[in-house]
């Protein structure tokens, strides 16, 4: 059975430590789309430069729909240095609304996108154009190789999971508070639009490292979809 993925790249792969655009990966994410057969759409976040806007922003007394809006241009900018990348291969300009998601898709062309409005997570984003895509897998990169029960990057001992179902992986986002609001700029991998799109469809979801290529090509290129690269998200019986 064919693949159609919708891929969701976090914006933060993109820079670096100092807000500088990292050219060479967004070579190399080309080189890897441009291979692979099943990539139909691409979500970009607003990332690192995204929340240093949206942090100057508040400081500057907007409220957080506006903060949103600062994160969704420069999300979209990421978009469109994506399609300045794959050329031919890709929809021309940023997708903003599902909308043009049905219309575009009509080119045959991968369609890609940032955030769509203030209030909504590019993870949801991702969701909805799945959605509407009719998309048969979801494949979320970060820059961690899957989902931990702690921040790997604060906790030596955080545990991997290979596998997590949809139920235990609230707990490990919510934690005890099951809080599952957030503020302009707050990254989670997932928020509580985007789990709940993904407990009523029938997408299959992978969470894995967009840092490291060599994996990547094997999970887009070579198709090794059946491996246990990344985390995958089991669907709840």
């Amino acid at each position: 059975m064919s693949k159609k993925i919708v891929l969701k790249i976090g914006g933060s792969l993109l820079f670096d430590k100092e807000y500088n655009i990292m050219h060479e990966k967004i070579v190399k994410f080309a080189e890897i789309i441009k291979d692979s057969d099943d990539i139909v759409a691409i979500i970009i976040g607003g990332g690192k430069l995204a929340r240093n806007f949206i942090n100057s922003a508040r400081d500057l007394g907007a409220n957080e729909s506006l903060c949103d809006t600062f994160g969704i241009e420069v999300s979209r900018l990421n978009a469109r240095l994506l399609i300045t990348a794959l050329k031919d291969l890709a929809y021309p300009d940023p997708i903003t609304s599902l909308k043009d998601v049905r219309s575009f898709s009509l080119w045959n062309r991968i369609l890609v996108a940032g955030g769509f409005i203030p209030g909504q997570s590019t993870t949801s984003v991702t969701f909805e154009i799945a959605e509407s895509l009719d998309a048969t897998d979801v494949i979320i990169l970060t820059n961690v190789d899957g989902i931990y029960d702690k921040d790997p990057n604060k906790n030596l001992k955080a545990k991997k999971f290979d596998e997590i179902s949809i139920l235990d992986l609230e707990k490990v986002i919510y934690g005890e508070t099951g809080n599952s609001q957030s503020a302009a700029g707050e990254y989670r991998i997932f928020d509580a639009v985007s789990l709940q799109i993904l407990k009523r469809s029938h997408i299959q979801v992978r969470l894995s490292n967009g840092e490291d290529f060599k994996t990547l090509r094997k999970l887009l290129v070579d198709k090794a979809y059946e491996s246990n690269i990344g985390t995958k998200i089991l669907r709840n019986p």
